[in-house]
């Protein structure tokens, strides 16, 4: 008798036993493709954002080199084109590196800026632009390195 209600039990709880098993198996198999969806997201913004700073950097030293490039001629002695234009080109692609990027890049790229503008203000105390903006361009630049490094969470 007892061996027939222990077969019993047995034979009703298998069925349990193995939904029981099947939803948990399915919980964690859901739980895992949740978790490797979040991290995929996570991996394809954080690399869309870093485009996003890498195409703001370049798109600020095509505008400063274009300027760069007047100062140049205005140092040899030359009529440069409209500086007032090219400085304020140099502001606006300031400014999309600014909105976008961290706290010390946005402050090299500022000082950056700030050097340049200085140099097209004043010609007088600022003959060699160059000896003036290539430390700040230097620090740019290496600031940028560091912000675009590929950061891993491995």
């Amino acid at each position: 008798m007892v061996s027939g209600v222990l077969s019993t039990v047995v034979t009703g709880l298998m069925p349990l036993l193995g939904a029981g098993f099947g939803a948990s198996a399915t919980l964690m198999v859901q739980r895992s493709s949740a978790r490797a969806a979040k991290l995929k997201f996570l991996a394809e913004s954080r690399l869309a954002h870093r485009e996003e700073v890498k195409s703001a950097i370049i798109d600020y030293l095509e505008s400063t080199q274009r300027l760069q490039g007047q100062l140049d001629v205005r140092e040899r002695g030359g009529t440069p084109d409209d500086l007032k234009r090219l400085i304020e080109s140099v502001w606006l692609a300031e400014k999309r590196v600014e909105i976008i990027c961290s706290d010390a890049l946005r402050d090299r790229v500022i000082a950056h800026a700030r050097g340049l503008h200085d140099a097209v203000r004043d010609p007088v105390a600022h003959p060699d632009w160059w000896a003036h903006c290539s430390a700040l361009q230097r620090d740019l630049l290496a600031e940028a390195k560091t912000e675009l490094v590929p950061k891993h969470d491995w």
